[in-house]
């Protein structure tokens, strides 16, 4: 299982929480957008892990390990129960972290609400790898727009 290295960048918090390893100077070789909008929403049942969008194939150059980040952008809604939390991640060659990095809450109310996170993975082997996100909610939730820019450093 790989080691996901979250830094958490919530919409209105005023935290963020990182790995501790120590910063490094990354060269930008290539970033792979995925988008979409989903007018019913795609549901995301209690507890289960569910895709967002799909699977996105990248390429690490040859010669080297790369740096894997995915920055992603959830529109969330349409909640009914106080204290839903929703996690996300992404899975790399369909190995993620199991529960995710917990995000924001939907809203109670019925009402949406934008959630974001940028997680990274260092030392990913030169080759093809795919890569696609995951949500998962403590109580029913759905997901409508959403944005992930996947990039690779080396």
């Amino acid at each position: 299982m790989r080691k996901i290295t979250t830094t958490f960048l919530a919409v209105g918090a005023a935290f963020m929480s990182c790995s501790l390893a120590s910063a490094q100077a990354l060269k930008l070789v290539s970033t792979y957008i995925d988008q979409g909008f989903n007018g019913d929403g795609i549901s995301a049942p209690p507890g289960a892990s569910t895709t967002i969008g799909p699977a996105v194939t990248i390429t690490c150059p040859t010669g080297a390990t790369c740096t894997v980040q995915a920055d992603q952008f959830l529109q969330v809604g349409l909640g009914s129960t106080t204290g839903n939390e929703l996690a996300a991640g992404f899975y790399l060659d369909v190995v993620g972290v199991p529960d995710g990095q917990i995000i924001c809450s939907t809203p109670a109310d019925g009402t949406y609400q934008v959630c974001s996170v940028s997680q990274s993975e260092r030392n990913v082997a030169a080759g093809r790898h795919t890569v696609q996100i995951f949500v998962t909610s403590k109580y029913q939730s759905y997901v409508f727009n959403y944005n992930t820019n996947f990039r690779v450093y080396k």
